[in-house]
């Protein structure tokens, strides 16, 4: 924590100097879109790539670290990918008219501060702020509050999400849009592989190493992953299985991979694996309360829930939003062994979603086009 507090006093620093350097260069209109600033893969990397292909008028920016794995990705627009919390970086963060990011001031070195200098630093807070998210917003958090937030504009994938940050965040009705996510645009079309993904998310209480092996989580997992059934089943269909852990799980990936699972099994580190690809390649998503889930059913693919700690995880982590799992795209499991032969019915019906779960889908998304992103862009002009 020491550590963490003097990391953010030297940015306070350098923030400090960059915004005594910008005070010398002319104000313009310029946008500055990012991630997490470690990564290019979602709604932030889509929307720059769009402009930059559809929109040379605008000028834009994207933060990327160094060492980040998606870089190449972005070679050819190299003249206009900013350090992630590099001196360039804070300059623009104070020259850029438009600071837009899949997570809360995801352009900002640290969240915390960025959500401090907006509140208390008039030059900062007069700058439009765009949030893109990174997944669509079921589950109860207080951070998101309109309050806390205070942004300008944040685009919503489906008519239940649009209303609960009207209704529940206390959103300005003018500063919700409902768009449909960026990265959407791109699974209207797609091939699969016989593979099936398990992409369960974080927990709130899970972080320490030694906690996160000996925990409910890490042994569930891994008791599914090891069971002889499922591996029968994969063996005699012919069908791999990827385990994806959330990205902010990435870091205890060896408790997995100290495993002898079967050779199938395949526990994928995000820094070699592209989580849409891995989407659409798949021909069936277990997850548990992700909302990653939205983008699979898009496509009209079968998923299944595996809710163990459900009691927990509502006390522990986030509390009910909107969304009803057990009226949704696919059935409720809590227990491996229905897991397992809810998968082998499945299997059995050659991975084809039920109508009943189809017709939902035609209700959440009833514009299921390539126009997402047009539809972000044309609202973040209009700011």
């Amino acid at each position: 924590m020491i550590e963490f507090r003097i990391q953010q006093l030297a940015m306070l620093c350098k923030l400090a100097c960059a915004f005594l350097v910008s005070i010398f260069f002319r104000r313009k209109s310029l946008w500055l879109i990012s991630e997490r600033g470690t990564d290019a893969k979602d709604n932030g990397y889509w929307l720059f790539k769009y402009i930059k292909e559809s929109y040379l008028e605008v000028d834009v920016r994207y933060i990327l670290s160094k060492d980040s794995p998606d870089r190449k990705k972005l070679a050819q627009y190299e003249a206009d990918i900013v350090e992630y919390r590099s001196f360039r970086h804070c300059i623009l963060l104070w020259r850029a008219s438009h600071l837009i990011s899949t997570h809360i001031q995801g352009y900002f070195p640290f969240v915390g501060l960025g959500l401090y200098v907006k509140k208390h630093f008039r030059p900062y807070s007069r700058k439009k702020h765009i949030f893109l998210q990174h997944g669509i917003t079921i589950n109860r958090s207080p951070f998101l509050e309109y309050s806390n937030t205070t942004i300008d504009l944040i685009t919503v994938g489906v008519r239940p999400e649009y209303n609960y940050f009207i209704s529940n965040y206390k959103y300005p009705s003018n500063v919700v849009q409902l768009t449909g996510f960026c990265r959407f645009d791109q699974l209207t079309s797609f091939q699969t592989k016989r593979q099936i993904l398990v992409m369960p998310t974080w927990r709130d209480w899970l972080f320490v190493d030694s906690e996160f092996s000996d925990s409910d989580f890490a042994k569930q997992n891994i008791s599914f992953l090891m069971d002889c059934r499922l591996s029968t089943l994969l063996d005699s269909n012919n069908i791999n299985l990827v385990f994806y852990l959330h990205p902010a799980f990435q870091k205890h990936i060896d408790v997995f991979n100290r495993c002898k699972f079967n050779h199938r099994i395949i526990i994928a580190s995000e820094k070699d694996y592209d989580i849409q690809s891995l989407l659409k390649e798949s021909l069936l998503l277990i997850t548990d309360y992700s909302s990653v889930f939205f983008d699979f059913v898009y496509m009209k693919k079968p998923v299944i829930f595996f809710q163990y700690d459900l009691e927990k995880f509502r006390q522990a982590h986030y509390a009910n939003g909107w969304f009803d799992y057990n009226f949704s795209f696919g059935p409720v499991i809590s227990s491996k062994d229905n897991l397992i032969n809810t998968i082998k019915q499945c299997i059995d019906q050659n991975f084809i979603m039920d109508k009943e779960y189809k017709s939902r889908v035609d209700e959440y998304f009833p514009l299921r086009d390539t126009f997402n992103t047009q539809r972000v862009f044309d609202c973040i002009k209009r700011l």
